[in-house]
């Protein structure tokens, strides 16, 4: 059972989707697969994680605390995300707390043996890193324009990129509004108004701790990041 979601995580991980099935199986079985409950702490700042974390279900939030002492939410990871590749490869210890935010099951991949197959292998560094990459420009974009666009436009992206976290599209995000808020550096309030009106204009229906998204093409007509491109 573990193996079989192991394997399942690795394979559909954007990270390794381009990876042959032989070099997919050899890391499948150095994996462990982990299951964390809600409020579960995976690391603090200052550790240094020889792993990276591949989310096969479930989320994790990742926060920071501010000079003085409040802690906002840095960013969410949801299922077939990922966590820790860049501290993994730069050996610098991590900089943001990480809980679970509901039962979670994660599976840890160990850096030092993945760090072997990609020095012997550039093939398979090539096809991890242009996924990684993907995923950073889109970050990098939203924060970019965050100072320009409006909210109802930065809210669209990030709401485009939490469903398409896993590069496969789901239109229900279990997302709270004050996530949210925190995200966009912004008030609850706000974001809350946003919705509705996205609600009323028939683009998104609001449910407690989700968010169905009814009409994808409409919410992306507002989003500053333009649509994900189409897996091969």
């Amino acid at each position: 059972m573990t193996s079989t979601l192991a394997r399942v995580a690795i394979s559909q991980s954007e990270l390794f989707r381009e990876w042959a099935d032989g070099d997919i199986a050899r890391l499948v079985e150095v994996s462990e697969v982990l299951r964390l409950e809600s409020g579960t702490l995976l690391h603090g700042p200052g550790e240094n994680v020889p792993f990276l974390y591949l989310i096969a279900s479930g989320s994790l939030r990742m926060s920071l605390r501010t000079g003085s002492n409040r802690e906002f939410a840095f960013r969410l990871r949801f299922a077939g995300d990922f966590l820790g590749l860049g501290p993994l490869l730069s050996g610098e210890p991590f900089v943001y707390t990480v809980t679970c935010r509901g039962q979670t099951h994660l599976v840890r991949i160990p850096g030092p043996f993945l760090k072997d197959m990609l020095v012997r292998n550039g093939r398979l560094a090539v096809a991890m890193f242009a996924g990684f990459n993907r995923r950073h420009r889109n970050m990098i974009a939203l924060y970019a324009d965050a100072s320009t666009g409006s909210l109802r436009a930065r809210l669209a992206s990030l709401l485009g990129l939490i469903a398409n976290a896993s590069g496969h599209a789901t239109n229900e995000i279990e997302v709270l509004q004050d996530e949210l808020a925190e995200l966009l550096g912004t008030r609850r309030q706000g974001v809350n108004r946003e919705l509705r009106a996205l609600e009323k204009l028939g683009m998104l229906a609001l449910e407690y701790g989700r968010i169905v998204i009814v009409d994808r093409a409409a919410l992306q007509e507002l989003a500053i990041l333009p649509a994900p491109a189409p897996l091969p």
